[in-house]
C-alpha cells in the first residue's frame, strides 16, 4: 500500500495556515483567527485538534525535516512553505509557528476591534448563511419567511442533515453582530445575504418546524 506522509505538508489545518502566511494580513492575525476558528468547547471530544495539538505537530516536523523528503511533496506545496517561510527557512518558520499558536492558545480569542474577521473564517464557521437569498427567494412568494417555510417543509423528514447547523450557525452569527460592532460591520461586507432580518426569519421559521414536526 502506498503512504503519503507529504500529507502533513499539503493538507488539513498547517497547510491552511501557510498559506494564509503568504497573503497580505500579518501571521500573527491569521494564527489569532486559527485559534478562533478552533476553540474547542466543554462538549467537544478531548482528543479534538487543538492549537496546541498543531504546534506539537510543527515540533516535530521541524525535528524531523530534510529536504530529501520535502523535495517529494508537490511543487506548489514547496512555493507555498518557502514563500512563507523566508530567508530563515523551513525548519526555524516551523518552530516560530508554533510558538504563535502556543501564545495565541494562551491568550484566548482575539477582539475583532483588533483582529479583524475574515472571509476565509466567515466560509469556515459560516459556510450555511452565506447564500441565503439563492435558495430562500426566487419571487414565488409572498414574503421571504414563506419561502423560508418552503424550503424547509421540501427538506422534511431529512431536514435536520442542514436545518438545526445552519440554525446553530444563525444563533451565533446574530449573537456575535449584537456583541461587537466590529464583527458585526465585517459580517455585513462578507456574507451581505445574511441580515439580521434574515437571520431572524431562519430563526423564528426553524423553531416553528422543529416545535411542529420534531417536538
Amino acid at each position: 500500500m502506498a503512504i503519503h506522509p507529504e500529507g502533513m505538508f499539503t493538507s488539513g489545518p498547517l497547510a491552511h495556515l501557510v498559506g494564509l502566511a503568504c497573503g497580505p494580513d500579518p501571521l500573527e492575525w491569521e494564527v489569532l483567527r486559527l485559534t478562533r476558528v478552533l476553540r474547542p468547547n466543554h462538549w467537544d471530544a478531548s482528543w479534538r485538534e487543538t492549537p496546541q495539538t498543531l504546534a506539537s505537530q510543527l515540533d516535530y516536523l521541524s525535528t524531523a525535516f530534510s529536504e530529501e523528503f520535502f523535495a517529494g511533496c508537490p511543487e506548489q506545496t514547496r512555493r507555498t512553505w518557502r514563500t512563507a517561510a523566508g530567508a530563515q527557512g523551513v525548519p526555524a518558520f516551523l518552530t516560530g509557528l508554533a510558538t504563535l499558536l502556543r501564545l495565541a492558545d494562551r491568550e484566548g480569542d482575539a477582539p475583532y476591534e483588533e483582529v479583524p474577521l475574515s472571509a476565509w473564517e466567515v466560509r469556515a464557521r459560516f459556510p450555511l448563511l452565506l447564500s441565503l437569498d439563492d435558495w430562500a427567494y426566487d419571487g414565488e412568494h409572498a414574503s421571504y419567511e414563506e419561502s423560508l417555510r418552503a424550503f424547509v417543509e421540501a427538506e422534511h423528514p431529512f431536514c435536520f442533515h442542514e436545518l438545526v447547523p445552519r440554525l446553530t450557525q444563525a444563533l451565533e452569527a446574530r449573537t456575535q453582530c449584537a456583541d461587537s460592532p466590529a464583527f458585526a460591520a465585517s459580517f455585513r461586507t462578507l456574507a451581505p445575504t445574511a441580515t439580521p432580518e434574515a437571520l431572524d426569519a431562519l430563526a423564528r421559521t426553524t423553531f416553528a418546524h422543529l416545535t411542529e414536526h420534531h417536538g
